[in-house]
């Protein structure tokens, strides 16, 4: 009996959906494995992007150039050159950034952060396309920082200066997702594969759980070592939280029930490879998982940072 190539073809992406949610609800002891083996590489020595991490379908990494208000690029990253290249140029102080399955790459645009007369800040959440059109999607209030996207399109978009959440529709519909004073400080946010959206907050290293129904929970509360500097961006991964501590210079592990250790780095201000608990970063910052190739990557904030890896196999 023949099975023709379409057919092979059309079902590659529910294959691939299923041994993808096979890995992410994979067991503690997966973790643990992998630990034992990890390691932490430089990617792109002295890299100026600093700030939100994302994959692409091709496992390129895009990182935001933020340059502590001064930054003007997207930059991808090819993890196998060791190079990289400029995706978006022409932005202001760019924070998240996500890319989605057709390539499009969305990203927080401060070009309005300047205050206004009567003292409000804003930005816009800008969409280019890989032909390089550019699209003002939403224009949003405040100081919008993280930027993640869910499986319809939408993006989520934490705030710095205010207790909000904006969902931002792909028709440029902006309407408040979550709103909470614990929110407000945040900047990393990301969903797990139930549907619960869990973002970081930077100055109180809170990690708040917004629950599928609504609901608004403390999961964790990384140590603080730098106060208002605690917590830069997390990702989700095999059912575990990665958060960077940016004042701490290590990587947290989270689980989902709320338990906390240090998954990477001794601490120490410095960029040195090595095993997890002997490797160094420079403020870790954006954090980003390539859940395909299982790898982890992480852009530093400190002057003359690098990119880094955590390679899991």
């Amino acid at each position: 009996m023949k099975t023709s190539k379409f057919k092979l073809f059309r079902g590659m992406p529910v294959i691939f959906g299923i041994l993808f949610l096979m890995l992410s609800s994979c067991t503690d002891d997966f973790i643990g494995k992998i630990s034992k083996k990890a390691t932490v590489e430089t990617v792109v020595a002295n890299f100026p992007g600093s700030d939100g991490v994302s994959i692409d379908r091709r496992g390129n990494v895009l990182v935001s150039n933020f340059g502590n208000f001064f930054g003007t690029e997207v930059l991808r990253a090819m993890p196998r050159k060791g190079s990289f290249e400029v995706a978006v140029d022409s932005v202001a102080a760019p924070t998240g950034n996500a890319v989605d399955r057709h390539g499009n790459i969305f990203v927080v645009n401060n070009l309005r952060f300047t205050a206004a007369d009567d003292g409000t800040t804003e930005a816009d959440v800008l969409k280019v396309s890989p032909d390089g059109t550019r699209t003002v999607l939403a224009t949003l209030p405040g100081f919008p920082s993280g930027l993640t996207l869910d499986r319809h399109g939408n993006a989520y978009v934490s705030n710095f200066n205010l207790g909000l959440v904006y969902k931002v529709s792909p028709s440029g519909e902006a309407t408040v997702f979550a709103e909470d004073a614990r929110l407000a400080g945040s900047v990393g946010i990301d969903f797990d594969n139930k549907g619960n959206l869990y973002v970081g907050n930077f100055v109180s290293g809170q990690i708040l759980k917004i629950a599928y129904g609504g609901d608004i929970s403390v999961l964790a509360t990384l140590p603080t070592v730098v106060d208002d500097f605690v917590l830069g961006y997390l990702t989700h991964f095999a059912g575990s939280l990665f958060v960077t501590a940016i004042g701490e210079n290590v990587i947290y592990r989270v689980t989902l029930s709320g338990d906390i250790s240090v998954f990477a780095g001794n601490g120490q201000l410095a960029t040195a490879d090595g095993v997890l608990e002997e490797a160094s970063f420079s403020n870790p910052n954006g954090i980003a998982v390539d859940a395909l190739r299982r790898v982890i990557y992480i852009s530093e904030f400190a002057p003359g940072g690098s990119l880094r890896a955590i390679q899991l196999e």
